[in-house]
């Protein structure tokens, strides 16, 4: 009940914001690329030398019993999307082999667990989100041309800007990083500094995704990290994670008016869940 819920509230917003009234008919969304960590990776890390996977039980219970390499018992943020706009579920990049890549134009996920916004933010083998934006630039120039029904300019170019983006990342700059004490590169920022910092390398590579293309972005906030796992809520980490949160709605607002002809939806998970927390009956305790 509560995962129905969280998402038929992210769904009525998304559905305002992107599918446009033309004549009384909704407008097509060809594919969905998925830029990420953990919250969206739907199997990259399988394919990596790294201890942070998912493809082995109780994974996947929920998900026609199946350890896919989702981070989750069913069905992740993404696919609920990609259900929504009526797409098949994006595959991992990791898991198309070179010759049948051309073939998928519903679009692919290149998220990785246990990576970040910054570089230096990882735990094992993972994909950077400069990695993954590398591997979308090879998805546009190398593959997608070689599609029969995107081999023109003007094809390929409606296609990527019709397209939906999903960006689902920044939790682990903290966990595996900021607030890692032995890791001391952004010890001299105090929590104001850092979010502000990290929103402008994600705002940078947003741009990139956009130079290439892409119009229409959905942008998640980063999650109540001082929750992940535990039976208790550490709430003075959650306030230090707070002023990303806070401060990506403006972000945004920011990037939609700086990146001409784009459009901008911020998930706020960091504040949903506060609304679980304070209400769980409401949410199906």
């Amino acid at each position: 009940m509560k995962s129905f819920k969280a998402f038929w509230v992210f769904s009525c917003i998304f559905h305002h914001a992107f599918f446009l009234k033309v004549d009384g008919a909704e407008s097509f969304v060809p594919a969905l690329y998925v830029f990420g960590d953990s919250s969206v990776d739907a199997g990259n890390n399988n394919n990596l030398h790294t201890h942070a996977k998912a493809n082995v039980p109780p994974y996947g219970i929920d998900f026609n019993n199946n350890a896919t390499g989702r981070f989750t018992n069913g069905k992740t943020f993404a696919d609920l999307i990609a259900i929504k706009l009526g797409l098949p579920l994006q595959p991992p990049y990791l898991g198309i082999s070179d010759s049948k890549r051309y073939q998928v134009i519903t679009g692919i996920n290149y998220a990785s667990g246990a990576c970040g916004i910054l570089n230096d933010t990882r735990d094992g083998e993972c994909l950077s989100l400069d990695k993954q934006i590398e591997y979308f630039t090879s998805t546009m120039v190398n593959d997608l041309p070689k599609h029969k029904h995107l081999k023109s300019k003007d094809e390929l170019k409606h296609h990527l800007s019709k397209s939906i983006y999903l960006i689902s990342i920044g939790s682990n700059d903290y966990f595996l990083n900021y607030l890692n004490p032995q890791i001391r590169s952004y010890k001299n920022m105090n929590p104001e500094e850092f979010a502000d910092y990290l929103l402008e390398q994600l705002s940078s590579k947003i741009k990139t995704i956009y130079n290439l293309g892409a119009r229409k972005f959905v942008v998640g906030t980063v999650n109540q990290v001082g929750c992940s796992p535990n039976l208790y809520c550490n709430e003075t980490i959650n306030q230090m994670v707070k002023p990303c949160s806070d401060k990506l709605l403006m972000k945004v607002q920011e990037m939609e008016k700086q990146f001409s002809g784009s459009m901008f939806v911020s998930a706020n998970g960091f504040n949903f869940f506060n609304k679980i927390k304070n209400d769980p009956k409401k949410y199906g305790e």
